[in-house]
């Protein structure tokens, strides 16, 4: 076995899970029944599932610019995506006049 070969099987088998967990997360997001449990199941998803597809495309390319800029990607991703996240489940929590029915939510 050469190392292109090697470096093509660990690619293939990282992105496959990077797959493998955002069609996971899909199920979750229709299969959870209230507003915040499907927030939170996507967006914990989409992160990992990001994570390790742009790291099966990292060990593609090697050590190299696009390697740079894919983890550049990442990294904003990263940051960007809790952020709305955040945001989403603070104004769910504000607009919803039943989340006390729905869930035990603490009063700022």
């Amino acid at each position: 076995m050469n190392i292109s070969l090697i470096r093509f099987i660990i690619a293939a088998v990282l992105i496959m899970i990077g797959i493998l967990i955002m069609v996971i997360q899909t199920f979750g997001v229709f299969k959870l029944n209230y507003a915040l449990n499907r927030m939170h199941a996507a967006a914990m998803g989409d992160s990992l599932g990001i994570m390790m597809i742009v790291l099966g495309m990292m060990v593609i390319y090697g050590i190299s610019f696009a390697s740079l800029k894919l983890l550049t990607v990442l990294v904003v991703f990263w940051f960007a995506s809790p952020v709305c996240s955040h945001l989403l489940a603070k104004l769910e929590v504000s607009t919803n006049e039943q989340i006390e029915d729905e869930c035990e939510v603490p009063k700022e």
